[in-house]
């Protein structure tokens, strides 16, 4: 019985990171293709080096932006402390979001590989 609650849980865990990962690249391109160029004006003086490049830099863009936007030490750290509050509230959020979305589908995708290792 044990068996096969864990193999349901993997299978949960397994299809909730995909499709969480495949709901976050459509979030990335989103945002790329509609306020990544303003963001990075705002906060990186005009640099489009997520917006220009593929979508893995895209990707990679949102989560530091979100990190910006969620800590303090983040933002003093890339020198945006003061810049990040030049961003509308509502752009923030998209990224937090995205974040948190991303952080989810990792989750459990790693829930998903462990409980495969144990039971394997």
């Amino acid at each position: 019985m044990e068996t096969k609650i864990a193999i349901g849980i993997m299978a949960f865990c397994g299809i909730a990171s995909f499709l969480g990962l495949f709901f976050w690249v459509g979030i990335v391109i989103y945002l790329k293709k509609k306020w990544m160029a303003q963001l990075e004006d705002t906060l990186d003086n005009g640099t489009r080096f997520y917006s220009s490049l593929g979508l893995f830099f895209a990707g990679q863009g949102v989560l530091q932006y979100a990190t910006v936007f969620l800590w303090r030490f983040h933002a003093k750290r890339f020198g945006m402390l003061e810049k990040r509050d030049k961003v509308s509230k509502h752009i923030q959020r998209w990224f937090i979001f995205a974040f948190w979305e991303f952080m989810l589908s990792f989750a459990l995708f790693v829930v998903a590989g462990i409980l495969v290792q144990i039971y394997a």
